[in-house]
C-alpha cells in the first residue's frame, strides 16, 4: 500500500523522551554545581573550564600551553634578560673568550662560580654558552643500582655496585672529548653543579687527582657552580677548591653577589610582561604593585624565590597574598622614606652583614634587668660568620681599641682575643674555630662596659708583607753579612747604634 511505502521511504528522526531530557538537565546542573563548589582549587590544565567557557585566546585560534616545568617559560634568553650585574656577566664572557683563544693549546680551562642561591649563576652560564655556540653538557648524579654480571642469557651470580667516582671520571673525560650524534654545536662546555657524594667527604686528594688528569686529557672547558653555605663543613668551595689548587690549575674564580633590589624590580616587570602573553593569560593575573614590592623585599636578593612567590601569587583563583609594613627608623630631616612592606606568610631573612655585626660587638647593648644581659647574643653573631672566623677576628683586632675608655677593659678584651687567636691556629679540629670566634666576640662585648659613643670608621686588617732586605752597602755599614734584617727594622732599631759606633770609632 502507498502509506506503507511512504513510511519506508522517509527515515525516522530520533528524538529524546521527556524523562531522558529531564535526566540530562539534572546531570548538567549537578556538573555546574560541582564546578562552582571547586572553584577555589586551582587547576593548571583548566580542561573543564576551557570546554565549558571558551576563552578569548581560543576563539582567536591560539590555544594556551602549559609547560611541564613552568620556570622554563620565564628563563632568560639573552644577556639583557639576566637579573645579574653587568660586571659579573662581562667576567664570565671574558673567560669564555679566553677559552676560545686558548682552545688549540690549552683546551681544558676550569672556572669556579660561587655565590648565594638564586644569584643567577646557572642562568648566566646557560645564556652565554648559547651566545658563544657551546653545547652544554651537565653532570647529574646517577642513582646507585646493582649491576649483575651475565654470560649470554644466564646470570653468573656475581653482582657489584657502580662507583659514582668512576662514573664522574668517565663523564669528565668522555664528554669533553667526544661529541654526541644529536649535538648541533661542535664546541662543548662541561657543567658540574651536583657534586658526587664521595667528594664531599675527606677526599680533597682524590679531587685534585681528577683535576690533574682532566688538565692533561680534557678537551673542553669545565665549569663548577657552588652555592655559598654558612656551615664550614658543607662549604664545597672551601673544602675542595683550596688556594693551592686554584693556583696550580689557574682556576678562574668568579664570585656572584645577591641581586640588588633595582635589578630585581626590573626582572619582576619582565615576568609581568611574559604573564600578559596569550599563552599565559588563562593562568595568571598580575597582583598589585604593593604585593610585587613585598615579594622583592622578601626575596632578599634571591631571584628564584621571587619568581616562585610571584607564580603562586598570580595564579587565577588563588587567594591574594597578605602583606605587612616593616618597622623602620625615623627618617632624617628633609627626606621622606617610602613605606616598605613584606609578605606575612614568609619570614624575612635575619642574616646580618659584617658591618652590622661589628657595630654590635664594639657597641654592645644590655637589657634593662638585674643581671644586665646582652641584647644581642654573641653565639648568634658567631654563628652568622662561622665560615670565615679568622677574618672576623682580624677585623675585631684591627678596630676594637678606639671603642674602649678604660685601659683595664682593654686588658680583658685583648686576653680573650689572644685566646681566640690561639684556638684559630688549631687545624686538627674544625669545631675549635667557632669556639675561638665566640670567645673573641663575647670577650670584647663583655669587657667593654662603657663603649665610646660616636661614629668611627671600620678599617680593614693589615696584611703582613715581605719587607725589602738590606742592600750590600747597608750590610757593610752595619758591619754584618746577614741580609735578613729589613729596612724598617734597620731604620728604627739599628741605625742609631750604627751612628754611635761610627762616632766612637772615629
Amino acid at each position: 500500500m502507498t502509506p506503507k511505502e511512504d513510511s519506508e521511504a522517509v527515515p525516522v528522526k530520533r528524538t529524546r523522551s521527556a524523562s531522558a531530557a529531564a535526566a540530562s538537565e539534572v546531570k548538567s546542573q549537578r556538573k555546574t554545581n560541582s564546578t562552582l563548589n571547586t572553584k577555589t582549587v586551582v587547576d593548571l590544565t583548566l580542561e573543564g573550564e576551557n570546554e565549558a567557557n571558551p576563552t578569548e585566546s581560543e576563539t582567536n585560534g591560539v590555544t594556551p600551553t602549559v609547560s611541564d616545568n613552568w620556570m622554563e617559560s620565564f628563563a632568560p634568553s639573552t644577556s639583557d634578560d639576566l637579573a645579574v650585574h653587568p660586571k659579573k656577566i662581562d667576567e664570565v664572557r671574558n673567560w669564555l673568550r679566553h677559552c676560545q683563544a686558548m682552545r688549540s693549546k690549552f683546551p681544558a680551562q676550569i672556572c669556579l662560580l660561587t655565590g648565594p642561591s638564586g644569584s643567577g649563576k646557572t642562568a648566566t652560564l646557560r645564556v652565554l654558552a648559547q651566545e658563544f655556540g657551546y653545547e652544554l653538557q651537565e653532570w647529574i648524579n646517577p642513582i646507585d643500582c646493582e649491576e649483575i654480571s651475565a654470560l649470554g642469557d644466564q646470570a653468573t651470580g656475581n653482582s657489584y655496585m657502580g662507583s659514582q667516582l668512576e662514573a664522574f671520571k668517565s663523564f669528565l673525560l668522555r664528554a669533553s672529548r667526544y661529541k654526541s650524534l644529536l649535538a648541533t654545536h661542535n664546541k662543548r662546555l662541561l657543567l658540574v653543579e651536583d657534586f658526587p657524594n664521595v667528594l664531599l667527604k675527606d677526599a680533597s686528594s682524590t679531587f685534585e687527582e681528577l683535576l690533574d688528569e682532566y688538565a692533561n686529557y680534557g678537551k673542553s672547558p669545565l665549569v663548577f657552580i657552588v652555592a655559598d653555605s654558612k656551615s664550614r663543613v658543607l662549604n664545597i668551595s672551601y673544602k675542595l677548591f683550596t688556594d693551592q689548587l686554584k693556583a696550580k690549575h689557574r682556576i678562574e674564580h668568579i664570585s656572584f653577589n645577591s641581586i640588588a633590589a633595582t635589578i630585581m624590580q626590573r626582572s619582576m616587570k619582565r615576568f609581568g610582561t611574559l604573564m600578559h602573553q596569550e599563552q599565559h593569560k588563562t593562568l595568571y593575573k598580575l597582583p598589585t604593585q604593593t604585593v610585587m614590592d613585598s615579594i622583592v623585599v622578601c626575596a632578599q636578593g634571591d631571584i628564584r624565590s621571587a619568581l616562585i612567590n610571584l607564580h603562586f601569587g598570580s595564579l587565577k583563583g588563588a587567594p591574594s597574598m597578605a602583606t605587612k609594613q616593616i618597622n623602620v627608623t625615623a627618617p632624617s630631616k628633609g627626606r621622606k622614606r617610602k613605606a616598605t612592606n613584606t609578605l606575612k606568610s614568609i619570614g624575612r631573612d635575619e642574616s646580618i652583614t659584617m658591618m652590622h655585626a661589628l657595630g654590635r660587638v664594639f657597641n654592645p647593648k644590655f637589657n634593662e634587668d638585674k643581671n644586665k644581659t646582652l641584647l644581642h647574643s654573641p653565639e648568634e653573631l658567631s654563628e652568622a660568620f662561622c665560615t670565615e672566623p679568622k677574618s672576623f677576628v682580624n677585623f675585631i683586632h684591627a678596630n676594637y681599641l678606639p671603642h674602649f675608655i678604660d685601659i683595664a677593659h682593654v686588658k680583658d678584651a685583648i686576653n680573650d682575643i689572644g685566646v681566640a687567636d690561639m684556638l684559630l691556629q688549631e687545624y686538627r679540629d674544625d669545631s675549635l674555630a667557632l669556639v675561638g670566634l665566640t670567645v673573641a666576640v663575647r670577650g670584647c662585648m663583655v669587657a667593654n662596659a662603657a663603649p665610646v659613643t660616636g661614629w668611627m670608621p671600620v678599617r680593614g686588617p693589615k696584611r703582613l708583607t715581605v719587607q725589602a732586605q738590606l742592600t750590600a752597602a747597608e750590610q757593610k755599614l752595619l758591619g754584618a753579612t746577614y741580609a735578613g734584617i729589613s729596612k724598617s727594622l734597620f731604620t728604627s732599631e739599628y741605625s742609631s747604634f750604627v751612628k754611635i759606633i761610627a762616632s766612637n770609632g772615629s
